[in-house]
């Protein structure tokens, strides 16, 4: 498994027992975690708060150039 930049930071912050015992799907998890916080630049990138009925919620408008292949 090849391991991002900020995993292998994540896994040298921790004890050496700790980070040698996550299990392959624990490590799958924390790397989607991380890739989930990395932002790719993108046209329009707009993120607000709000309050809405008195609940905390938050709207995130995303534009950009679509990248995928099929």
């Amino acid at each position: 498994m090849e391991r991002n930049p900020d995993m292998l930071r994540f896994l040298a912050q921790l004890e050496p027992s700790l980070a040698t015992s996550f299990t392959r799907a624990q490590l799958e998890a924390i790397e989607l975690h991380f890739a989930m916080r990395s932002r790719v630049g993108h046209a329009i990138d707009w993120r607000r708060r709000i309050r809405l009925l008195g609940l905390r919620a938050y709207v995130v408008v995303l534009a950009g150039r679509e990248r995928a292949t099929d």
